[in-house]
């Protein structure tokens, strides 16, 4: 490995407010689909994103087309594209605006839209946080469109290697009104990511009721490339359209910054300038607790990050490139004030935060200081 000294960012040089990161990603997948009432269908999809990241700000974009084809012949075509932007309000506080809209047709007989815009308040930790939002907009079927009102609210909870989720709202859609009650689980460890959700439709006046459930394996293949494996059953959303029914599929996801690969940890003696921090509650603790990175010789190779910090017992980071999942740093055998890990890390402007001893996550010196979407504040940094 070629060691390169991040000058700019061993002395805590600004990254410009200008610069931002785009990550792409595509997935595409083939699925077995069974629509209660219905034929069974063969689907193919194509759901491109986009995450634009800056240090004061982070915006999503995504959008799916479906073809679906019955035994019956008859053909279903469906579209959807959904933004949102993400903003901090105060320290434990952010705010999120999204927009979404939709049309599918059922063998030219069937047509649906939809239009919704909703507003999201996010309560955050580092290892816990909770939401409340409200969506207006309007759905047409058949006669003509039906205003949509949905109020929701929820809750996360962020362990070492597990993320767990719970969440209720009620939806009223023209003169349909049901609940849905939902938890969910996710599992990341060495470069496979398990999902599932299991939930319960209930207080339903046409929209019908009962448990569904679906599941999802991620297996990563490479640096941006993935392997994804995912089947259960879904409940009717009568907001798009969509019937209830059941699936399997199987597709692949190319580019996107979640696919980061942790590797074991080389031992390596660090040299870096201390950073000096000033101003709030535990400032020199930040000052002492400072980050280097070493590159390797390719672009594909891992990249190595070092955290300085005397007299602690145990460190953690957590940023976009860990999906915000906590890992501990191995010490140093050369320096006992040394914490070292290899990750798999893109180019361009990350985030990343450090805990020492199990205390607060803060932002490590040799880093900029912003807003984060789970704490208040984040260390920013520039991987060339």
């Amino acid at each position: 490995m070629r060691v390169l000294a991040l000058i700019a960012l061993a002395c805590g040089a600004a990254v410009p407010v200008a610069q931002a990161q785009v990550s792409p990603a595509l997935d595409a997948g083939i699925s077995y689909v069974r629509y209660d009432g219905f034929l069974p269908s063969g689907a193919v999809s194509l759901a491109p994103s986009v995450r634009w990241d800056h240090p004061r700000g982070r915006a999503f974009a995504s959008a799916r087309g479906t073809y679906l084809r019955f035994e019956s012949g008859n053909r279903s075509l469906d579209f959807s594209t959904r933004g949102s932007w993400f903003a901090p309000l105060a320290r434990r506080w952010r705010g999120e605006l999204g927009l979404g809209f939709g049309a599918s047709d059922y063998a030219s007989i069937a047509h649906f839209s939809h239009g919704i815009v909703d507003a999201r308040v996010h309560l955050t930790d580092r290892d816990r946080g909770g939401w409340v939002s409200t969506s207006v907009g309007r759905s047409s079927f058949g006669a003509g469109p039906r205003p949509v009102a949905v109020l929701a609210m929820g809750v996360w909870l962020l362990g070492p290697a597990v993320t767990m989720y719970a969440s209720l709202d009620r939806s009223f859609v023209g003169d349909t009104a049901y609940s849905d009650v939902r938890s969910s689980a996710r599992l990341q460890r060495s470069g496979i990511t398990l999902e599932g959700t299991l939930g319960a439709r209930m207080l339903s006046n046409g929209a019908g009721r009962g448990i569904y459930g679906e599941g999802s394996a991620m297996v990563a293949l490479g640096r941006t490339t993935a392997l994804i494996l995912a089947g259960g059953r879904y409940p009717t959303d009568v907001i798009t359209g969509s019937i209830a029914g059941r699936y399997l599929s199987v597709g692949f996801r190319i580019g996107g910054g979640a696919l980061s690969i942790r590797r074991p940890a080389p031992v390596a003696q660090p040299s870096a300038r201390p950073h000096s921090s000033s101003g709030a509650d535990g400032s020199a603790l930040r000052a002492e607790t400072r980050l280097e990175i070493t590159l390797g010789e390719r672009p594909d190779d891992a990249v190595r990050l070092t955290l300085f910090a005397p007299g602690a017992s145990a460190v953690e980071i957590s940023g976009d490139f860990t999906d915000w999942q906590p890992v501990e740093l191995r010490r140093s055998t050369t320096n006992r004030d040394a914490w070292q890990g290899t990750f798999r890390i893109a180019r361009g402007i990350h985030r990343i935060n450090v805990r020492r001893d199990g205390g607060a996550w803060m932002a490590p010196a040799g880093t900029i200081r912003s807003a984060d979407d789970f704490d208040g504040e984040v260390g920013v940094f520039l991987l060339p």
